[in-house]
């Protein structure tokens, strides 16, 4: 199983798994991973699996999120990758059968590619998904309209939109038990991406929101109270 490893000054303070599901990092009690630490923003980082990936993505942190010493918004983790958010550490950890499956995976890729004149050098990128595939998810401006809990309608044109009862709320959801950050709509390659922080119950269409999961149009999203309706404009 996949690890997050906090570390101070060499000193190992806790270890996280990642049962496959968004785990949120920051300074705030909310987060499934608490960094204490004024150099941490409230909700600063977040890691999401994608199939047997774990994605991380920096939440828009005041002082950044870095990766082996490189500052990064998001970036797909490999085994030993030594994350830096203040003056902690946290070390991305795979059990070694999780490390021999990517690396044989890693190894049949690169075969194939062989065999088809594809290949490309390890130091390479992963191509990026081609506009025209992409074109209609992140193109189109989104809007989120209130259908109950009323709010002015709001449109999308950050990457990373945070809804919630906070200050640091772009969309602000009333209810006693909101949580400050109640979940966060990232705009990616593939589309508009809802996630709840913390242990927030999220739903979209009736059911309850586990992890990541893409938006569709006209997707019903209920936050505490308040039920909103995803679409793109025009």
């Amino acid at each position: 199983m996949a690890q997050l490893i906090l570390k101070f000054k060499d000193i190992v303070l806790k270890d996280f798994d990642l049962a496959g599901d968004s785990k949120t990092i920051g300074r705030e009690p909310g987060n499934d991973i608490v960094v204490e630490n004024l150099l941490v923003s409230g909700y600063h980082a977040r890691v999401d699996a994608a199939g047997k990936d774990y994605i991380l993505t920096d939440l828009q942190s005041k002082n950044g999120t870095f990766v082996n010493g490189e500052q990064v918004t998001s970036k797909k983790l490999k085994n030993g990758d030594q994350i830096l958010i203040g003056k902690h550490l946290l070390v991305f950890s795979l059990d070694p059968d999780e490390v021999e499956e990517a690396e044989k995976l890693t190894e049949e890729t690169m075969f194939i590619g062989v065999a088809q004149g594809t290949a490309e050098t390890p130091s390479q990128e992963p191509e990026t998904p081609s506009l025209a595939s992409t074109a209609i998810s992140v193109e189109r401006p989104a809007v989120l309209s209130f259908m109950s809990g009323g709010g002015a309608e709001y449109e999308i044109t950050r990457k990373l939109v945070k809804l919630g009862k906070g200050a640091e709320a772009d969309v602000q959801i009333g209810g006693f038990f909101t949580p400050k950050v109640a979940a966060t709509i990232s705009r990616r390659p593939t589309g508009y991406h809802l996630t709840p922080v913390g242990r927030a119950k999220i739903k979209v269409n009736d059911t309850q929101v586990k992890g990541s999961r893409r938006l569709r149009e006209f997707d019903t999203i209920e936050v505490g109270p308040v039920k909103l309706q995803f679409y793109y404009k025009g």
